[in-house]
């Protein structure tokens, strides 16, 4: 692995877009959810915490008159979420968020004393039930592990449903070889596809066929933590 994992964005989109900057929020996760007592009442005022398993490092957030939190800005990856508060049963749940969706998780406290813990162990799939957002993220062990022409990242795009490849250029030109990073996504032309890095903009403008690649950075394969491939019903944070 390299210094540093990128995260990356690929979306296939049915306009052309012009080349504008998209928030660099867009390669972390968020977290929501609410908390109830057994009684089904929604509780506030209570703590949640968000504890990375690989860096554990915390994010809080407490809850409102709603019963809801909302924590932001997390790196991708395994978290214990643990709901503390004075006159109930402290509970917790293992996550693993992914790039992009917000994911939701809701707790039921039950009265007790403060030194009684429920721990649930198993980590389950989320839901996501807070977008509309399609897509699919390819995780890092896949990236690291599948089998890459020529160590080109961007052969993975096809692990997601309803892309196909397209290895020659839609402009005019004797280039055969097409450009790397040039799919059909659900019928859409390759060059209608928006590229994110890390957040920000990676869409190469030029019209030089003999350039052979749609972004400007190619990361190495190395250093890619992992990538969501969006398909359709995108949110305003892409831009």
């Amino acid at each position: 692995m390299g210094s540093k994992c990128h995260r990356l964005l690929f979306m296939a989109i049915a306009a052309v877009l012009s080349a504008s900057s998209a928030s660099a929020q867009v390669d972390r996760a968020a977290l929501t959810g609410t908390v109830k007592d057994a009684s089904d009442a929604v509780v506030p005022g209570a703590t949640v915490t968000a504890r990375n398993s690989a860096t554990n490092v915390p994010a809080l957030s407490v809850t409102d008159a709603q019963g809801t939190y909302v924590i932001a800005g997390l790196i991708p990856g395994p978290y214990v979420v643990e709901v503390e508060l004075s006159g109930f049963n402290k509970t917790s749940r293992r996550v693993d968020l992914d790039t992009g969706p917000r994911a939701r998780v809701d707790f039921k406290l039950t009265v007790g004393a403060l030194e009684q813990n429920i721990v649930v162990e198993a980590s389950s799939p989320i839901v996501n039930t807070e977008q509309a957002t399609l897509g699919t993220v390819i995780s890092q062990p896949e990236v690291a592990k599948l089998p890459l022409s020529l160590r080109n990242w961007d052969d993975l795009i096809g692990l997601a449903a309803g892309v196909q490849g397209d290895r020659y250029t839609e402009q005019a030109g004797s280039t055969a070889a097409g450009r790397t990073g040039g799919v059909n996504v659900h019928g859409v032309r390759s060059l209608q596809n928006n590229f994110l890095l890390d957040g920000l903009d990676n869409n190469s403008i030029s019209e030089n066929v003999q350039e052979l690649t749609t972004r400007v950075s190619r990361p190495s394969v190395d250093s890619i933590g992992e990538f969501n491939v969006v398909t359709s019903a995108y949110s305003p944070e892409f831009g």
